[in-house]
C-alpha cells in the first residue's frame, strides 16, 4: 500500500525522493471515507516543505492538483487542540488534516487495508512542530 501511495505522489511531484511521505485525511472526514477525502501528504525538513496532494484512495490515484507549501507562501501554520494541522498560503489555499497511526483505508468494496505509519506519523508530528515555530 505504501508503495502504491507513493507512486502516485511521485508521479506529481518534482523531486519526489526528497520527501517523506505520511496519509492524511481532511479534518471532519474519517479516512475511509471515500473519494477525494485524503491527501498523501510530503514533507522535507530542509527546505521546510509540504506538497499536499489530494488522493482517490478507492483509485489509488490523484485526486488533484498538488499544493506546495513553504517558507515563501506559508501564510500560517497550527495545530488545533483535537490534534489536526491547519497550514495556509499566501494565496488563501487552507488546508486542514489530521493523521492516524494505523488508519485502515477502504481502496475498494469490501478491501480495507492497514496503514502502518505510527514511526512515520513520529517524524512527521517533531517536523510540523518546527514548521509551526518557522511560521
Amino acid at each position: 500500500m505504501k508503495n502504491a501511495l507513493r507512486g502516485v505522489f511521485d508521479r506529481q511531484i518534482p523531486n519526489y525522493g526528497d520527501y517523506n511521505l505520511v496519509v492524511a485525511f481532511r479534518h471532519g472526514a474519517s479516512i475511509g471515507d471515500g473519494t477525494g477525502t485524503a491527501f498523501v501528504v510530503g514533507y522535507r525538513w530542509k527546505p521546510a516543505e509540504l506538497m499536499i496532494a489530494p488522493t482517490d484512495l478507492s483509485g489509488i490515484t490523484s485526486a488533484g492538483v498538488p499544493s506546495d507549501v513553504n517558507m515563501t507562501n506559508l501564510a500560517h501554520a497550527l495545530q488545533w487542540e483535537d490534534g489536526s494541522y491547519e497550514v495556509g498560503t499566501s494565496t488563501g489555499r487552507v488546508f486542514r488534516f489530521g493523521l492516524e497511526a494505523e488508519p485502515v483505508l477502504d481502496i475498494g468494496p469490501g478491501t480495507p487495508m492497514l496503514l502502518e505509519q505510527t514511526d512515520d506519523l513520529v517524524d512527521f508530528t517533531a517536523f510540523m512542530e518546527a514548521f509551526i515555530a518557522l511560521a
